[in-house]
């Protein structure tokens, strides 16, 4: 029962009003009995620096932050961990409440990595493809890097974009990493591509993306490990082509589950059982309407 002494968790992003983070995080708080409620919120990326200062102030325990203001939200904490620093991107915030300072995490790469290892995907001498380059596909990439892989490509579609990711890697292994100008650049590559990651909106069940592709039509993505970050529809035209051909294909719930749970870590220091939870969107997911 929520009461006075009840703590604030938030989503922000845009759009997010339709997002499954609090049936997932408000199922986890329930079930591990916390004083705890987890709510989402929607505003312009002109309120982002007012909205962030005022959950801090207004004592809130912590938020989750999703597209478009990972990146921004990293410039706004005062202090990140080690992958955030990295990454530049920062899906989970705490506020310490001691001296009220903002800590960052980022989760999704961890969610990344586990959405993988639980489909028995086998690392060691791999090559992946990321489509994307924002602040999702750089989690990906910094979890592929913790991997003893051979090589990654990377592609995005704003070549500046592509061009940062070698910069923001070279900590820990750039010279893995290999940015494509156009995704086609692959050619005849593509087929000992072991592992394709899409991490941008193509195929997302709004007007302007749910129709596209985030590969070209004539690849042939038959025993490749295909993962798509879009969980609604939760199986994407991608998915479909990549089931077709004979592909394995993991899709956007677990990563969204997986980062949920590590999230859920961050504020209340337990990684809580996910099984339910997941069986019950995937069995539901269709009936929950998101523009």
């Amino acid at each position: 029962m929520i009461s006075s002494s009840t703590r604030i968790i938030a989503l922000i992003g845009n759009p997010v009003r339709h997002s499954l983070s609090p049936k997932i995080q408000n199922y986890f708080i329930s079930k591990y009995s916390k004083d705890a409620v987890y709510l989402a919120f929607e505003f312009p990326r002109e309120n982002l620096k007012e909205a962030f200062n005022g959950a801090k102030k207004l004592g809130f325990m912590g938020l989750n932050v999703t597209m478009p203001y990972k990146e921004e939200v990293f410039k706004l904490i005062d202090r990140p961990d080690t992958v955030s620093s990295i990454i530049k991107s920062v899906n989970t915030v705490k506020f310490d409440q001691n001296d009220g300072t903002s800590i960052g995490f980022n989760t999704d790469a961890g969610g990344f990595i586990k959405s993988l290892d639980d489909k028995k995907f086998k690392w060691a001498g791999k090559q992946c493809l990321v489509i994307g380059a924002g602040g999702a596909a750089r989690s990906s990439i910094y979890g592929i890097l913790t991997k003893q892989v051979k090589k990654i490509y990377v592609y995005d579609k704003i070549k500046e974009k592509g061009a940062e990711i070698i910069n923001n890697f070279k900590i820990i292994g750039s010279e893995k990493i290999e940015v494509l100008t156009s995704i086609n650049d692959i050619g005849t590559r593509v087929e000992e591509i072991d592992l394709i990651a899409n991490c941008t909106p193509m195929g997302m069940d709004i007007e302007s993306y749910k129709n596209m592709l985030p590969v070209p039509v004539g690849w042939n993505l038959r025993g490749k490990f295909v993962f798509d970050m879009v969980y609604k529809p939760v199986e994407t035209e991608f998915l479909k082509k990549a089931k077709r051909e004979g592909a394995i294909v993991i899709n956007g719930i677990d990563m969204l589950i997986n980062q949920a749970a590590l999230s859920f870590k961050v504020w209340f220091d337990i990684i809580p059982q996910t099984d339910y939870i997941k069986n019950m969107i995937l069995d539901n997911i269709e009936k929950i309407k998101i523009k």
